[in-house]
């Protein structure tokens, strides 16, 4: 897993090939994320990159939640 730990979030940046590309990623992750109750923050620029943290507001923190996301994320690039 490659993704950095900035101001106390996981970020990772990722670039497509377009905005259809992206945009198609970007729901696979939204639904997994809905299913689990978390709210990862996505950056989008021009139109093909993207930048996704993760950090759960509740506990103020990285958690085992924000890793589990960035496993499935990884997995479904």
């Amino acid at each position: 897993m490659n993704w950095k730990i900035e101001n106390n979030r996981l970020t990772k940046n990722f670039s497509f090939e377009n905005q259809t590309e992206l945009v198609k990623f970007l729901l696979k992750v939204a639904k997994h994320a809905d299913k689990i109750g978390h709210h990862p923050d996505v950056v989008i620029h021009k139109c093909s990159q993207m930048k996704i943290e993760l950090f759960t507001h509740d506990k103020n923190e990285i958690t085992e939640k924000d890793y589990s996301l960035a496993e499935f994320i990884d997995q479904n690039m």
